[in-house]
């Protein structure tokens, strides 16, 4: 009978090495190129463009104050590595935080976007 692997439902979040209070809800695109295709009016495809993407990391994590939001945003050209429970790993270099860093009192949640100059995922190994 085989043995049933996670899919999903925990993540280890390093940056440079420090560990990030993941919560969940991650996302990443590693994409070079974004496709979009074009019709012309004689009802046919007449190609498409290749328009270049940011590489990213998403996810929601638990603003502790072990960080500051001035420490968060000084963050440039860091390492963000993420272990899934799937045994993959993420790798965002020359990573920045993009856009606001906005902290929830309530649950103490923060949503925060890495972007960087790339991205790679490696498959599990075993």
């Amino acid at each position: 009978m085989a043995r049933v692997k996670p899919i999903g439902g925990y993540a280890d979040v390093r940056v440079n090495d420090q560990s990030l209070l993941f919560r969940g809800e991650m996302t990443w695109n590693f994409q070079v190129f974004q496709k979009k295709g074009f019709a012309g009016r004689d009802g046919r495809v007449h190609g498409y463009t290749k328009d270049p993407s940011v590489p990213f990391i998403e996810g929601e994590f638990t603003y502790d104050g072990s960080l500051t939001t001035k420490q968060l945003e000084a963050i440039e050209d860091a390492t963000l590595s993420v272990t899934l429970a799937t045994g993959g790993q993420l790798v965002l270099r020359g990573a920045f935080i993009a856009g606001e860093i906005t902290p929830g009192a309530d649950e103490g949640k923060l949503k925060i976007r890495f972007e960087g100059e790339a991205g790679e995922e490696l498959k599990p190994t075993g």
